[in-house]
């Protein structure tokens, strides 16, 4: 298998029902940074990263999944990726090109094999990442992204195949982790579910001290905590999942697994226990209704922009 050109999640785009709301949550509620907006698009960065946005609301008639933005060195890796894919007969819903976003950069888009659209994008222009103050709990990046799937099997060989992610851990049956090109556990994650649809975004705080500060602040507000906090096994990092005002989940996380050496690493597989999922014993009861969501409108429909 080639190795992945894929460093991390460069931004999540959601199309929302009602942006107004939306906007509100992420930018009063979860903490991060307005950036650039348009008319019906709000874009979202957040201090530690240089990333000009992590995430993106667009306004639409049903919430949605817009796209999934990964993120690679080179306009040379975005051309060879693209021909790769055009190559095993994937749809390319664009081709490489000159990007409108904010930041600019150089990037195509295609479907999946259950027909999420992916971006791949590199060039940008960065902006300038400065570490978060002690005991400030604002988000600093943006860590992972967990989708669902109707088979994760058939979804890590995919991803495997075409993008090169190669599995990291799974979780008994019910999930597989993903890595890119970097020292971090995981990158994505594909969790079992009667349909395709988004399981969460995860957000990172500068640590243990401001991902509980941050927890505790939504907690103390009355925001109902989906899941958390806790501390999983599987990536070793924290966890606390709240619902945004559209019913996507997102997560305060921090610690995520650092691997020094992949070529020593050995995927795992993980039990289901709840010694395991939570090996704090400090998190609520599960619901876990909010992960796995509505089936995805946005299922082979590219959005507009």
């Amino acid at each position: 298998m080639t190795p992945t050109a894929i460093t991390h999640v460069r931004y999540v785009a959601l199309g929302v029902r009602d942006l107004a709301a939306q906007v509100e949550f992420y930018k009063d509620v979860w903490g991060l940074s307005p950036r650039e907006s348009d008319t019906g698009l709000q874009y979202f960065g957040a201090p530690a990263t240089q990333d000009p946005h992590i995430l993106r609301l667009r306004a639409s008639e049903f919430d949605r999944v817009d796209l999934i933005s990964f993120a690679v060195p080179s306009a040379k890796h975005v051309d060879s990726m693209a021909a790769k894919l055009r190559g095993s007969g994937v749809r390319l819903i664009s081709e490489p090109g000159g990007s409108a976003a904010p930041g600019g950069g150089y990037e195509f888009r295609f479907f999946d094999h259950e027909g999420r659209t992916i971006e791949i994008k590199s060039d940008v222009e960065n902006v300038l990442a400065v570490e978060l103050p002690e005991r400030d709990w604002h988000p600093g990046k943006l860590s992972h992204v967990v989708v669902n799937s109707t088979d994760i099997e058939a979804a890590a060989r995919w991803y495997g195949e075409h993008l090169g992610l190669q599995v990291s851990d799974r979780l008994a049956d019910r999930m597989i982790f993903l890595r890119g090109d970097n020292n971090v556990h995981h990158t994505m994650a594909f969790a079992v579910a009667p349909h395709v649809s988004l399981n969460h975004v995860a957000y990172e705080s500068r640590g243990i001290d401001e991902y509980l500060r941050a927890s505790g602040r939504l907690i103390r507000s009355g925001l109902p905590c989906v899941w958390g906090p806790g501390r999983h096994g599987p990536g070793d990092n924290t966890f606390a999942y709240f619902s945004d005002q559209s019913g996507f989940v997102a997560e305060y996380t921090t610690a995520l697994q650092v691997v020094d050496d992949w070529e020593k690493w050995k995927p795992r597989i993980h039990p289901v226990t709840p010694e395991w999922s939570d090996q704090w014993g400090t998190a609520n009861i599960r619901n876990p209704e909010p992960f796995v969501g509505r089936p995805d409108p946005g299922v082979h429909d590219a959005p507009p922009v």
